[in-house]
């Protein structure tokens, strides 16, 4: 009997490329080292996500948020979670972004998906902090329907 070796779904190449295509990111890849080491580049609406890959398993990511001009480290198993996150949530807002949640006026420091929604990390006027789902929080300016 020949023992095959344990793929781990959060760091292999292949499993991350047929995620990332089946929820509509676009997925180019770049050799950048000479030592085989590869770079995946997710893109989809303002993300983009890094992983950075040897011998087929990934070893290194990074995201660069909606709002940010620079990518910042990203743990290997967080990348499926933003892979596979609600599209439209996450493409709702950006870091920087001036909202309401309620009556609550603050700016958006942070976009962060749960299991099955997107929470933001906002950063309220009053010197607060609160984490509401994005379907709860408008942009300012916006009239709610």
């Amino acid at each position: 009997m020949r023992i095959r070796p344990s793929v781990s779904p959060a760091t292999n190449r292949t499993v991350i490329t047929a995620k990332a295509q089946l929820r509509g990111w676009a997925v180019k890849t770049d050799q950048v080292g000479n030592d085989g080491t590869i770079e995946l580049t997710l893109a989809r609406d303002d993300w983009t996500i890094y992983v950075a890959i040897q011998v087929e398993k990934a070893f290194a990511a990074a995201i660069k948020r909606p709002g940010h001009s620079h990518p910042a480290v990203l743990p290997l198993s967080s990348v499926s979670r933003y892979l596979q996150s609600h599209r439209e949530q996450m493409a709702a807002f950006r870091c920087g972004q001036r909202v309401v949640v309620g009556d609550k006026p603050g700016v958006v420091e942070d976009i962060v998906p749960d299991e099955t929604t997107v929470r933001l990390v906002v950063r309220y006027d009053d010197g607060s902090a609160g984490e509401p789902y994005t379907t709860h929080v408008r942009a300012e300016g916006k009239r709610t329907k």
